[in-house]
């Protein structure tokens, strides 16, 4: 009876695992991201007038805790993880593609806090900011 209890439950362990992985979101250091998001581009055409208009939502929406150049040092910025925070870290790039910092932005995480804005933008918003933030990067 146990070892039919102990294979019940092994079955169940790997099916909940099997839907997991099928689901393709993956947590990177409470990130929620999508299988793709690494290989993921912004799938707008980045102009001026794009970019100008990711700035603008980046000063309403993101300066608060990443400063209004993007450095981590807003007034709500996280002291103890201005690092990753500063958008402008090129050590930082090549782990934050287009569709990397698109999820970011959109489901957000709790530890350190960023708030989702998923609710707030459209998706179109969102990967306008995107294409702003990634211009910030080197600028040291």
């Amino acid at each position: 009876m146990l070892r039919k209890l102990l294979i019940v439950v092994c079955l169940l362990y790997v099916a909940v695992l099997v839907a997991t992985l099928e689901a393709g979101a993956t947590q990177q250091k409470g990130w929620t991201l999508p299988a793709t998001a690494k290989t993921e581009k912004n799938p707008l055409t980045v102009n001026e007038g794009m970019l100008a208009a990711g700035k603008k939502l980046f000063l309403q929406k993101c300066q608060r805790c990443h400063g209004p150049e993007g450095k981590g040092d807003g007034e709500d910025a996280d002291t103890d993880h201005i690092e990753h925070m500063d958008l402008t870290n090129p050590k930082n790039a090549a782990a934050n593609p287009d569709g990397v910092v698109f999820y970011k932005v959109w489901h957000g995480r709790q530890e350190p806090r960023m708030p989702a804005f998923e609710d707030q933008l459209t998706k179109e918003q969102a990967w306008a900011i995107v294409a702003y933030t990634q211009t910030l990067r080197g600028k040291k």
